[in-house]
């Protein structure tokens, strides 16, 4: 081989498209059409193609590497302007070791601040047991403890006095429902007896003689306004007069509007629930409910009715005007007739032919009142101090009706049930 003929295949080797250049060496050797035209254009051919995927197999292989570090290195860049800045921000606000341990002792004490308000809202939401009183936003509500037993008992006294009672007489009962059982629903204290359960024993044993009206829904439907006290378990003159509304639907009466009579109050009233809360450690009752007193309402109507009291069996008549003016706000319960005496009576000078005989504990204090506007006469027993019989006090006075109002707790006493039964 001649000396030009080896630099020559050495420059080949050298070059790029070596690899094509062999084909075409290879091809041209085979063909025999090395140095014709159509062998040069073949081996052309080849060296595109293998040129073209180099190319493409370095693109493929080392781009992605490129654009890959590239992204890093942005971020890296980002990465390391934000630190500076956050840097610049810190160095520019320095906080010490005794401030950022005052950060955290405040927001400790914001976060126990924040917990103990919402255990007081929700202490305040589930209300308190002050022993036998339920606590619920400075308001005492009265326990049931009614038995089924007592229930029976009941109903079987006024059966007694009932069977004794001229015919012509109309009789009708009323049970009070607590507080609780009208304004509390779920929050009702948990070891309450079933109290509804207890009336419709009473209901369910009454004797056909009697007609029983049912105030329990017309409560429930005012349990928003001031129907009770606040720290007395009887209910207010407005809690009597929806009741004394629901008698008169019941029985064909009028009820009277008294939206136009004069109202009178007497303030700072404080009940028997305080009483019951008063303890060796709180002499005085509960706090809550002393800071809640009442207000007494009464109407100034019936100055005019002849009135007389008996404060016991034999004790004689006294004769009173109907408003009881020598009340304080110690004992302001007894504006509505004298309160707990043996009996009370007033002529009101009507002239409707009915004469009302009402047997109450408590509760009929504040209802007896609105009676006057539809009776000639309202006679007022309290069965605990009445000694004598009721079926000849009915017949001597000519009484044509005849009420028995009791609250649930007074209906299941053993005290009062006795003295009912005594009555007959």
């Amino acid at each position: 081989m001649s000396k030009n003929r080896i630099n020559r295949r050495n420059k080949i080797k050298r070059t790029s498209s070596y690899r094509g250049y062999n084909h075409y060496r290879r091809y041209s050797a085979s063909t025999g059409s090395q140095g014709t035209g159509l062998g040069k254009a073949v081996a052309l051919s080849f060296a595109v193609v293998a040129a073209t995927s180099f190319v493409i197999f370095c693109c493929s292989v080392y781009i992605p590497k490129l654009v890959d570090i590239s992204k890093k290195n942005f971020i890296s860049a980002e990465s390391s302007s934000e630190s500076s800045t956050l840097s610049k921000t810190e160095s520019s606000k320095p906080e010490s070791k005794a401030e950022s341990s005052k950060s955290e002792t405040s927001k400790k004490e914001t976060s126990k601040a924040e917990i103990s308000k919402s255990e007081t809202s929700k202490q305040e939401d589930k209300g308190y047991l002050d022993g036998n009183v339920f606590i619920y936003k400075n308001v005492g509500y009265e326990s049931f403890i009614g038995t089924d037993e007592n229930a029976l008992k009941y109903a079987n006294s006024l059966n007694s006095i009932a069977s004794t009672l001229d015919s012509s007489i109309n009789i009708y009962s009323i049970i009070v429902p607590t507080h609780s059982s009208i304004s509390l629903d779920k929050l009702q204290k948990e070891n309450n007896a079933n109290e509804k359960a207890n009336l419709q024993v009473i209901n369910d044993n009454l004797s056909e003689k009697i007609s029983f009206i049912d105030v329990e829904n017309a409560l429930k439907d005012k349990k928003s306004k001031y129907i009770y006290y606040n720290t007395d378990e009887n209910w207010t003159s407005l809690g009597a007069y929806y009741a004394y509304k629901e008698f008169c639907k019941n029985v064909g009466l009028t009820a009277t509007d008294f939206s136009s009579v004069e109202k009178k109050q007497i303030e700072g009233f404080l009940g028997g629930l305080i009483s019951s809360t008063k303890t060796d450690k709180n002499k005085k009752g509960n706090t809550d409910l002393l800071k809640n007193p009442d207000t007494i309402t009464y109407y100034n109507f019936g100055n005019d009715y002849q009135c007389g009291i008996w404060r016991t069996e034999n004790s004689g008549e006294e004769t009173v005007s109907f408003i009881n003016n020598a009340v304080s706000a110690e004992n302001a319960r007894d504006i509505f007739c004298y309160g707990d005496v043996s009996l009370f009576k007033a002529n009101t000078g009507k002239s409707t032919g009915k004469r009302l005989c009402i047997v109450k504990d408590s509760y009929g204090s504040e209802l007896a009142p609105y009676f006057m506007e539809n009776y000639d006469e309202v006679h007022i027993i309290d069965a605990k101090l009445f000694e004598g019989s009721l079926t000849g006090y009915c017949y001597n006075h000519s009484i044509t009706d005849v009420l028995f109002i009791n609250g649930i707790n007074t209906a299941n006493e053993k005290e009062q049930i006795k003295a009912l039964s005594a009555m007959a």
